[in-house]
């Protein structure tokens, strides 16, 4: 199991985390739950500000830094940080067993369809991050009650500097869409979209 590095800003959280799982606070619940069905997930880390992690000048308050497979997130304190981080670990589960590659090559190949894919891309994350918050046991948010725009949008994942990488908008009907099927998902084949199977992450799948 990876190594957290958690700085909180709730002092219970120390405790917690000997705890029994309904005891635990729900991002350690969807980390200790995705870690466990996915060894090579990326490791999380808790900090006060990501503007300058993965080569500076990250905006919002989450980023996930292929180079060294970590995710970062300064938590804001509510719902909403769950979301992000099941979010950031639907692209790490895509990076780290092939997805990504997939979709690249993709792309490469027909550059003209670059946006559709993307979309498609992004379609299959929302799908992922609602199949681990329900996994982890948690009751899954509704991401069109969470946000008023759409979420996710900026650059916020991709090898170092994070800053660079792609900039996607579905609109936020999609995501919650994407999101809710896969909350209700027994099998994480259902978050394959058109050109990006899911195949190889449910293989995957040691939950």
């Amino acid at each position: 199991m990876h190594h957290l590095t958690l700085i909180l800003f709730c002092v219970a959280v120390a405790a917690v985390s000997a705890g029994p799982a309904a005891a635990q606070s729900p991002l350690e619940r969807l980390i200790a739950s995705t870690e466990a069905a996915f060894p090579r997930a990326p490791q999380v880390r808790i900090v006060a500000d990501v503007a300058e992690v993965c080569g500076g000048g990250v905006a919002g308050h989450a980023a996930y830094c292929t180079t060294d497979n970590t995710i970062y997130l300064a938590p804001q304190g509510d719902s909403r940080d769950l979301y992000t981080l099941a979010h950031l670990y639907g692209h790490g589960l895509q990076v780290r067993y092939g997805i990504a590659d997939i979709a690249l090559n993709a792309i490469m190949a027909e550059r003209d369809r670059e946006a559709e894919l993307r979309g498609m891309v992004t379609r299959q994350v929302e799908c992922l991050a609602g199949f681990l918050v329900a996994r982890a046991g948690i009751e899954p948010p509704r991401i069109d009650a969470l946000f008023d725009a759409e979420p996710m949008t900026g650059a916020h994942w991709g090898r170092r500097p994070v800053r660079a990488g792609p900039e996607v908008s579905i609109g936020l009907a999609a995501r919650a869409e994407w999101f809710a099927r896969g909350a209700a998902a027994s099998d994480l084949r259902a978050c394959s979209v058109g050109d990006v199977p899911a195949d190889l992450i449910a293989a995957a799948d040691q939950g």
